[in-house]
């Protein structure tokens, strides 16, 4: 099969593989997407790689298989990571224009995004995003694309992703095993609030909250650009482990009921009602009441969005925020909005998904599983006419984002 212009997202999430391929549909001038899977992979634990055999088993299944559904080869690989061991942090850089003409060009613009990037980070860690917050000329701010401007001091303000080293290696160890090359690689929040945000949400101030099973993500837009953002090492399946501890039932089972019926608020307790439970040996059925369920439900959901304030107040952008989205698989539970209006203070706090108007796709890749996936080929796609300048492929014994001879290695100049 050859190359063509199938892009894939391909989400490395909290004990699973999810991925999403799309194409431009020259047709209806649309991304359209053509194919998408999710499966579990037991290699995975946070996002984080423990077992590359069973990762590359899963990457190979998934990917695999959508090439076969698409006849036809991916073109473009872009994953998102997420992790506790992510940090995400601001910084300022600057670069004199001393040629006579003053006019300032990419290589210009590159040369001051490196001087941001230059900055002292962890050992062992590596950036895996730079996205440009606005330039500066001569100390007039607020300008999004310098290019061709006049000029002697041009500044830029950047956001900066960084991550372990082993973990990032691991990951496109496992990737690469099957024969695929990873063209990207981004920190899953930020495509992710990029396609669930609204430009006003942004601009206003708000907190974008991804619930996955594993791991919770927390980013804070400030006047359009992302100012903060975090991975906390604890999620959902919590919920999931505790009612097949208070059920006495197996992981799965609890997993189905959770989803069915869980709610974590007592105003969604519509009816008091019973639920057959299959016992843990698979031969007996209980009858459950749903309060009961919910007593188990109501502290960790509560406990989890605490670890989200904890968060929230090391910003330092707690006052700034009335408007929150969650999103994530776990958002999804009748309940989750009202204990962030209660708990952060938040006013106003919705569901967010990918915007139907930024690709066209059957209803069923619209489900909370595939939003990151769908939200990196949608992010890809839109930033296609820098490639000559943005992240580049990871080649085995190199770095992930090494000196390649580009410029603006791993950096979305227009991002934000």
């Amino acid at each position: 099969m050859a190359k063509t212009n199938l892009i894939a997202g391909l989400d490395i999430g909290s004990g699973k593989i999810t991925c999403v391929a799309a194409a431009h549909d020259f047709e209806t001038n649309t991304l359209k997407v053509l194919a998408g899977r999710s499966v579990p992979c037991r290699g995975l634990k946070g996002g984080m790689v423990t077992d590359i055999r069973e990762t590359s088993a899963a990457v190979m299944h998934v990917l695999g298989g959508i090439e076969r559904e698409c006849n036809q080869e991916i073109g473009g690989l872009y994953v998102g990571v997420r992790g506790a061991h992510l940090e995400s942090f601001s910084n300022h850089g600057t670069y004199n224009i001393s040629r006579m003409d003053k006019e300032i060009t990419r290589a210009d613009m590159a040369l001051a995004i490196e001087n941001a990037k230059a900055m002292p980070i962890k050992n062992d860690n590596e950036i895996v995003d730079v996205i440009t917050q606005g330039f500066s000329i001569d100390k007039q701010k607020g300008i999004n694309n310098p290019e061709g401007m006049e000029g002697s001091l041009l500044e830029v303000d950047v956001h900066i992703t960084t991550g372990s080293s082993t973990h990032l290696n691991n990951l496109a160890k496992a990737i690469q095993r099957p024969g695929y090359k990873i063209d990207r690689i981004f920190y899953g929040l930020v495509p992710l609030a990029d396609t669930v945000l609204t430009p006003e949400e942004k601009d206003r101030g708000a907190m974008i909250i991804d619930f996955g099973g594993e791991t919770m993500s927390v980013g804070i837009y400030i006047e359009g650009i992302l100012k903060f953002a975090r991975d906390i090492p604890y999620g959902c399946d919590l919920i999931t482990k505790d009612l097949s501890f208070g059920l006495h039932t197996s992981r799965q089972n609890a997993k189905e009921i959770k989803e069915k019926y869980g709610v974590s608020f007592p105003t969604f307790l519509d009816e008091e009602g019973e639920i057959p439970v299959l016992s843990l040996d698979g031969r007996t059925t209980n009858n459950i009441k749903k309060s009961f369920m919910l007593e188990i439900i109501q502290p960790r959901v509560e406990e989890l969005i605490e670890q989200v304030g904890v968060v929230l107040d090391s910003s330092g952008y707690r006052r700034c925020l009335d408007t929150g989205v969650v999103t994530g698989g776990g958002s999804l539970m009748p309940g989750i909005t009202d204990h962030c209006i209660n708990i952060l203070g938040l006013k106003e706090v919705r569901r967010g998904a990918v915007q139907r108007d930024l690709i066209t796709s059957d209803e069923e890749f619209f489900d909370a599983q595939y939003s990151t996936a769908m939200a990196l080929t949608i992010y890809a796609s839109e930033n296609a006419e820098y490639d000559e300048y943005s992240g580049g492929s990871y080649e085995k014994g190199s770095s992930l984002f090494g000196k390649l001879g580009k410029w603006f290695k791993g950096v979305d100049i227009f991002g934000g």
